[in-house]
């Protein structure tokens, strides 16, 4: 029997667990009809879609919407056998080891951040630490001056992350458009650089753009275009997940003051407790596949190239995977937590992931330890894209 569900609804936006559990239990496959996609709720059977990717590819983009053939692809948007080189060569890259180097320079980082909210006892979480934080990672990453490019970054970071799930704006679209030319823009000159010094036997430098330019896999080179690609998703896809799930950490110890002092007493369940928070309000309720071939989930039939979604939100909410799901617990069994699909899963997971995990866990250990009496001082604001599930402003005082 079909439920209904709308995506864009405030209804789900506001509290995508309560309708998550409602669809895994009675709706595990839906179609829209108002927008033609379908919708996946249970683990087994996204994890079953994310494992074949033979039937399911990732080459029409994320979003609702189908990327254009000229589009470039690149790990998120790419399948195999172009997936599989893109991988190898971006590992070279970034990796644990790149991203663990970062941990001192942030941790120093979060503590002037903080210094300047000392004595002001109130902040708004969002504005001044969940933006600058992650911002501030790609820009050392990139080589590029953090002061200098925050406020466009964050700027297009705002459109072009929401966009991901535009209700058909003709507007929203047209200003995405002018936001990725932007973009586009400024890497450019950087990566004809960085590939030119690299032509002439020169060292073009040990940011991220230059290993990725220096990267030769038997033979395999990122080509210009998979260069500026990974600039840009690295922009859109690093940022704006990451300051929702500090948000998202911070909101829930408000929400859960039971677990918020469980934490201060076990201050060792961090790590847990943000596995527990990915779980529990994952920052992307899903992201699309598309069927080579025509398909049957549960009753319906589908016919190939459908736009189909995978609830990454549902997934973590499936009582099959986890023991009370609706239940926000950070001292949950590690082992369940290790099935979280918040940063999708199969080959196309999320590389960043241990990247995004320490900047939220670095952020939450300074932030307690300095604030440890912290409460919200005003409305919160959600986020205003349905891309993300978090919020826009979260306003907290000590």
């Amino acid at each position: 029997m079909s439920e209904d569900f709308d995506f864009y609804s405030d209804e789900f936006q506001s509290n995508p667990g309560e309708t998550f559990a409602r669809m895994i239990d009675k709706c595990p496959f839906h179609r829209s009809d108002q927008w033609g996609w379908y919708s996946v709720f249970r683990h087994s059977d996204i994890q079953q879609i994310v494992d074949d990717n033979e039937t399911y590819s990732a080459k029409w983009g994320p979003g609702p919407a189908y990327s254009p053939p000229e589009a470039s692809i690149l790990l998120v948007s790419a399948d195999p056998p172009e997936h599989t080189d893109q991988k190898r060569a971006v590992a070279r890259a970034f990796n644990l080891k790149t991203m663990q180097a970062l941990e001192p320079a942030l941790r120093e980082f979060v503590g002037e951040l903080l210094n300047d909210l000392q004595g002001k006892g109130r902040c708004d979480l969002i504005t001044d630490i969940g933006i600058p934080v992650p911002l501030w990672i790609i820009c050392k990453l990139l080589g590029v001056d953090f002061e200098t490019h925050v406020a466009r970054f964050r700027d297009w970071v705002e459109i072009l992350a929401g966009n991901v799930f535009a209700q058909n704006d003709p507007s929203v679209a047209t200003l995405a458009a002018t936001k990725a030319g932007e973009l586009q823009d400024f890497f450019a000159p950087m990566v004809d650089e960085k590939m030119a010094g690299v032509a002439a036997g020169e060292d073009p430098g040990n940011d991220i753009l230059s290993e990725l330019a220096k990267v030769d896999i038997d033979g395999y080179r990122l080509p210009r275009h998979e260069l500026m690609s990974f600039a840009q998703f690295l922009v859109i896809a690093g940022s704006g997940t990451t300051t929702n799930t500090i948000g998202n950490f911070f909101r829930l110890m408000l929400d859960f003051p039971d677990q918020y002092q469980l934490l201060r007493e076990k201050p060792e369940l961090i790590e847990s407790a943000v596995e527990e928070v990915l779980r529990y309000d994952a920052p992307v309720h899903g992201l699309f596949r598309t069927n080579n071939v025509p398909v049957h989930l549960g009753d319906l039939d589908v016919p190939a190239d459908a736009k189909i979604c995978l609830m990454w939100g549902a997934a973590n909410r499936d009582p099959d995977v986890f023991d009370n799901p609706q239940v926000f617990d950070i001292s949950r069994n590690p082992e369940q937590l290790k099935q979280i699909m918040s940063f999708g899963g199969g080959i196309h997971r999320c590389m960043g992931a241990p990247l995004a995990r320490m900047e939220v866990r670095v952020v939450a250990e300074a932030f307690i330890r300095r604030f440890p009496d912290f409460r919200e001082a005003g409305a919160r604001v959600p986020y205003p894209f349905a891309t993300l599930n978090g919020l826009d402003h979260l306003h907290l005082e000590w």
